[in-house]
């Protein structure tokens, strides 16, 4: 870890795009995140859900901004941020049964999944989230004190914009010093960007993955009798994520615009503005053993205030 941020675990999973999926996501999920924020160590959440790609990101055109009607499955990333990874994996020791029986509600609409790595903040440049009604509180209050206008993003007024890339082996600190330059560059260049955070993939969580072990992996029930709490790994509650990291290592690029369109726009200009196509190229292109890769997602529930403990 080269910071004191918090570290997150990022549940990935993909879900059938049909109506009795949401239904399922507004009936479970909100159980779920009671359930975890239960426990010491746990800071916050962001639950997205996936509407479309970038299709120039993507290098291909089949994909589109908005494909929430024709995408299917659908990504569904949750976001939990946490003080260390133990108090992670203890959450899912102490409540194993609560969320077996929770997870084991919802297989009939995961398609793939579900992933759970851990990253670490490598850097961040996020805003506070707020409602319309705060804006003139936090403003006035900065105002009277004498203190900078805070950085703040509207709550429903916001794209999350997440880039996958694979960086060469030796090459990690070539690749964040071009990441933190190309963003900082689009911070103070392009409309609509309202914050980014960069994210450097750890290890993964085995049981937060629910890769149980053969028994418990063979034990088809969904919640009234659960397996044992075991994975390949044994029982032990962990202090580093069991599963060693990937390599090439994965870096996740999260980025906030004020709409999809700006954000489709503002990516863009990484292609064909002279001055950042040269910093991108060289900073990030350069280091890649795959991606970029970005996907489009709305912010479904969220519980925002781990953002205050993030160093900037």
């Amino acid at each position: 870890m080269t910071n004191q941020n918090p570290i997150i675990a990022i549940n990935m999973s993909k879900v059938s795009n049909t109506p009795d999926s949401f239904d399922t996501m507004m009936k479970v999920g909100p159980k779920v995140c009671i359930t975890t924020a239960s426990h010491p160590g746990f800071l916050g959440f962001e639950q997205l859900i996936q509407t479309g790609i970038h299709p120039m990101a993507g290098r291909y055109g089949g994909g589109s901004v908005d494909m929430r009607e024709t995408l299917n499955p659908i990504g569904m990333y949750q976001y939990t941020v946490w003080q260390d990874v133990r108090s992670h994996e203890e959450m899912h020791h102490d409540n194993f049964k609560e969320i077996y029986e929770l997870c084991g509600s919802c297989l009939d609409m995961v398609i793939e999944g579900p992933w759970e790595p851990y990253f670490e903040v490598v850097r961040s440049d996020l805003p506070q989230i707020v409602s319309m009604t705060d804006v003139p509180q936090a403003l006035g209050n900065a105002f009277a004190k004498e203190e900078q206008v805070p950085k703040v993003a509207l709550a429903s007024q916001r794209a999350v914009v997440v880039g996958d890339h694979w960086v060469m082996h030796g090459h990690e600190t070539d690749f964040e010093k071009g990441a933190f330059q190309t963003l900082e560059w689009m911070k103070e260049n392009v409309p609509g960007m309202i914050g980014w955070m960069v994210l450097k993939q750890f290890g993964v969580s085995a049981i937060g993955s629910f890769q149980l072990d053969p028994e418990g992996m063979l034990k088809a029930t969904l919640g009234a009798n659960p397996p044992d709490y075991n994975t390949n790994y044994g029982d032990a509650i962990h202090d580093q994520p069991p599963i060693p990291p990937q390599t090439p290592t994965q870096y996740l690029v999260h980025m906030e615009w004020e709409s999809p369109e700006h954000a489709h726009m503002g990516l863009g200009h990484a292609m064909v503005d002279y001055e950042l196509r040269k910093i991108h190229n060289d900073g990030v292109l350069a280091h890649l053993d795959r991606g970029p890769y970005y996907a489009f997602f709305a912010p479904m529930m969220e519980q925002g205030l781990w953002r205050r403990h993030l160093a900037q």
